[in-house]
Order: structure tokens, then C-alpha cells, then sequence
């Protein structure tokens, strides 16, 4: 059964084909290798903004493996994000620091995590009075290199540092690969509960230090900083393939039955015909769309244990059990977990 805090809704699991990240990391980590005397063209890539370019997130990784190789310093995502300055992820940062609790903070980088990453989910859920924070990394985000993941929760730790006049650190966290033959870096960023080999990348934090006010918190400049942030993630989707926008619409659509083309469309602004027209243009349908959009939520939640199968059909907008069982059939060849 589905577990108090978790959120399995299919938008929240949509998987676009072609997964982009945002370029504010390139400032940082320029700096950073200017400060060691590394010619950053050996590293980043030419031509594009440091601030409101997007990049593809297999080039977002070879970045970074080229910085560890440059630099020869696989921890160079940890020190990067040890020397970051306000306003070096914009908007939304500010956004963030204008937040009157920790908690508040963490669920405006979820709210507004689509600015910088196409894909990856920022999730929080609570229990026996202790946050977790659990950075979910679907398909091929989940094999990154750890400098791009210790990157993000560094930077996630170095925001925390910077928001209050005393340091408020999590209890554990918990990183997904193996851990180095010298782990002091990582117990000064995160504290000494850090662990690794983890199926996640997570922090965890007492409701307490997470719900204790901010020195520097304001609701007003929060609630105008808001309204910023939200048009330009509107912007940001507005730039997506139709065959995204559509898949995107359809998944918070699904659990009340399969959306027809028209009422997509409306939703989308134009017309069915017109929406016909853009799709085949990208060499896809609208039920080819519905169809992929099916087969990869349905491969992503028969994975978790605690969904029960009548569940997940009826999250994918299926009928009854029986039509889903036959289209994981047709999908796979094999009934869902079974054989």
C-alpha cells in the first residue's frame, strides 16, 4: 500500500526522453578552476550562458568528470559546492533565502526543481518527527557521477549554513555510490552522519531544525519572489517538445481514465488538428504519447514493492487490473513481476 508521504503521482514520475539541466553550475565550478590555474575550456563547454543556458544531462555529467580529471580531484563537486556565493543560482536561490523556515526552503527547491533539472525530483516526507529530503534520480540520472551528485546536496548544505546565524545540520545523509578512501570532506559538509552505498541520495533532518524560524526569512519579498520563479518555470516548459508537453498533461490527467486529444489540446492552447500536426512533426502521436507515457510509469512503479498492482493500475488510468496486466504484456512480454 501506498506509504504515508509519498507521492506517486504520475506527473511527479514523468520521464522525458531528452533530460536538460540547468547552467548555473558553470559560474562555480569556473571559478573554481581559475583559482587552480585550469583552463576552463579543457572543461566546459563553449558558447553557452553560465545563467539561463541548459545543457543535456549526459553533457552536464561529462562536465563534471572532466573537472574531477582536471583538477585530479574526484571530490571537486564537494569543494565546489563549499564555495558558492549568493546568487549563483539566480531566482530561484533567492527565492529560497527569502524562506522564513528550513522546511519551507526544501519545499520551494521542490516546488521549483524543474528550473534546473528536467527530470530529477526533490521530495520531502516526514516521520517519528524526522525529514527526509530524498533527491530522486529516475533512468539514467541515477547513474551520474558522484561529484554532480554531492554537487547538488552540497550546495543544498552550503544554503542551509549561509540562512542562519548558527550551523543547522542534518541528522544523517545517506549518498549512492561508494564512499572514499578519506571521508573528512564529507563529514565537514554533511556532519557526521554521513553514510554511502545507499539506493538514494538523502538528508534527514529533525522536524525541529527544520521548522525553527530564519533569522533573515521574509514572507513578503517571498510571496514577489515566487511569482518570478513560477513564470519563468512556466517559460522554461514552454520551450519543451509538444510530444513532453503532452505527456506532461496527460500524466496528471491519468488516474481519471486516458485523456482524449481534445481535451489535451484544450488545455494546451490549440486545436486538435493543430496538435495533430505538431506531434507528427516530431515523428510521434498523440497515442503513441499515451502508450510510452504508460509503459515507462508503469516499469517505474511495478519497481516500488509497496504498490500494490491495483494501484498502479489505477494511477496509469487503466479500466480494471485485467487491461493492465494485458498491456504490460504487450509492453514487455512478461506479466508485472512476474515472469
Amino acid at each position: 500500500m501506498l506509504a504515508v508521504g509519498d507521492d506517486l503521482r504520475p506527473e511527479r514520475l514523468l520521464t522525458p526522453e531528452t533530460v536538460t539541466v540547468a547552467t548555473y553550475f558553470m559560474r562555480p565550478l569556473r571559478r573554481f578552476l581559475a583559482a587552480r590555474g585550469v583552463d576552463a575550456s579543457r572543461v566546459l563547454p563553449a558558447g553557452l550562458p553560465e545563467a539561463e543556458g541548459r545543457i543535456e544531462l549526459e553533457a552536464a555529467a561529462g562536465v563534471w568528470r572532466a573537472a574531477a580529471a582536471a583538477v585530479e580531484d574526484p571530490l571537486v563537486g564537494l569543494r565546489v559546492a563549499r564555495e558558492l556565493v549568493p546568487g549563483d543560482f539566480g531566482a530561484l536561490e533567492y527565492a529560497v533565502r527569502s524562506s522564513p523556515t528550513l522546511r519551507a526552503a526544501f519545499e520551494r527547491v521542490s516546488r521549483y526543481h524543474g528550473l534546473l533539472n528536467d527530470r530529477s525530483r526533490v521530495m520531502l516526507s516526514e516521520s517519528s518527527g524526522e525529514v527526509c529530503i530524498r533527491y530522486l534520480r529516475p533512468g539514467i540520472e541515477a547513474r551520474m557521477p558522484p561529484p554532480y551528485i554531492e554537487f547538488v546536496l552540497g550546495s543544498w548544505m552550503n544554503i542551509c549554513l549561509q540562512l542562519g546565524d548558527t550551523p543547522r545540520m542534518p541528522s544523517r545523509v545517506l549518498l549512492p555510490h561508494p564512499a572514499p578512501t578519506d571521508t573528512s570532506l564529507h563529514r565537514a559538509v554533511f556532519g557526521e552522519g554521513v553514510r554511502f552505498g545507499s539506493e538514494e541520495a538523502e538528508l534527514y533532518f529533525s522536524a525541529g531544525v527544520l521548522d525553527a524560524p530564519l533569522p533573515r526569512g521574509d514572507a513578503s519579498l517571498a510571496s514577489v519572489l515566487d511569482r518570478h520563479v513560477e513564470q519563468l518555470l512556466l517559460q522554461a516548459r514552454a520551450t519543451r517538445p509538444w510530444s513532453t508537453r503532452v505527456g506532461e498533461d496527460v500524466a496528471r490527467q491519468l488516474a481519471d481514465g486516458t485523456p482524449r486529444l481534445g481535451q489535451v489540446a484544450a488545455r494546451l492552447g490549440v486545436s486538435p488538428r493543430a496538435l495533430r500536426r505538431r506531434l507528427e512533426k516530431e515523428g510521434t502521436t498523440f497515442a503513441r504519447v499515451v502508450d510510452e507515457l504508460r509503459r515507462g510509469l508503469a516499469l517505474e512503479l511495478t519497481r516500488n514493492p509497496g504498490v500494490s498492482l491495483g494501484e498502479v493500475a489505477f494511477l496509469l488510468g487503466f479500466s480494471e487490473p485485467s487491461a493492465f496486466h494485458r498491456a504490460f504484456r504487450r509492453w514487455t512480454g512478461r506479466t508485472p513481476r512476474g515472469g
